[in-house]
């Protein structure tokens, strides 16, 4: 199946929040990787430290080699259920920023792992930055990267020189896009031109319902009628649709919390 891989210009652009709430919105299996070299947030934020952590990507790398890992659910597995469904999953990350620099040599393996799987999977690659331990076989293995980002100068001016690695990566931005959150700020259009790479979505800012998914503050029940979800579902599409090549990925999703490039 196809992968996907999100990251950031850093600045708090909601890269993991938005990559879980595109997540449990995914139509079919999935698996959600936290790839992120600072460490993963999901067990201590979603589940407030509430879930048996899973072997995760840690286990992936001590024992990925020549051959993919097949990553399991199974107790004692590298994967943990994200919700009720039994087909939205989560592969836990580091524990410590620390290990990060240790993970430089598995990482081809572990993007071939993930690339491997008999779902999908998005990898949320946290700030993208220069030096060890940055997933940038991921990055540069995925069907599509998207760079999240808020509307601000600063954040458009942090992306600048990250997309120009984005490209290196992947040679070339055919397949990078952006998907931007919140509701204020610089128009699609002016940050597509800006960086020059298409807008795939705009997400609306919901600090309702960020909160349960970044902190589990609040309940998780009817969070699909909830406008992050609901852009989140929108946004999902245009992932797959930009992966698979379409041309005009915006072309169903004006009205998503504003027109788009």
């Amino acid at each position: 199946m196809s992968l996907y891989a999100l990251v950031s210009p850093g600045g708090s652009a909601g890269t993991t929040t938005t990559a879980l709430a595109i997540t449990l919105t995914w139509p079919q299996p999935v698996i959600l990787a936290e790839c992120d070299p600072a460490g993963g947030d999901i067990l201590a934020g979603l589940f407030a430290g509430h879930m048996h952590a899973p072997r995760g990507l840690l286990g992936v790398a001590f024992e990925t080699g020549a051959e993919p890992v097949v990553m399991s659910a199974r107790p004692g597995g590298h994967l943990a259920p994200l919700d009720g469904s039994g087909s939205r999953m989560l592969l836990a990350g580091l524990s410590d920023p620390r290990q990060a620099p240790g993970l430089t040599p598995a990482w081809p393996a572990i993007a071939r792992t993930l690339a491997s799987q008999p779902c999908d999977v998005i990898a949320d690659c946290g700030r993208l930055d220069a030096g060890d331990g940055q997933p940038s076989s991921v990055l540069a293995d995925a069907e599509l990267a998207a760079m999240v980002i808020r509307a601000s100068l600063r954040q458009i001016a942090a992306a600048r020189p990250r997309i120009e690695m984005l490209a290196d990566l992947r040679g070339g931005t055919e397949r990078v896009g952006l998907l931007i959150v919140g509701d204020k700020g610089h128009s699609a259009a002016e940050i597509s031109r800006t960086l020059g790479v298409r807008v795939l979505a705009r997400i609306p800012s919901d600090v309702r319902t960020a909160a349960v998914l970044s902190d589990g503050v609040g309940r998780r029940s009817s969070l699909d009628d909830r406008p992050l979800l609901r852009a989140a579902k929108t946004a999902g599409r245009a992932l797959v649709n930009a992966a698979a090549g379409f041309a005009d990925v915006g072309s169903g999703l004006a009205g998503v919390n504003g027109s788009l490039a």
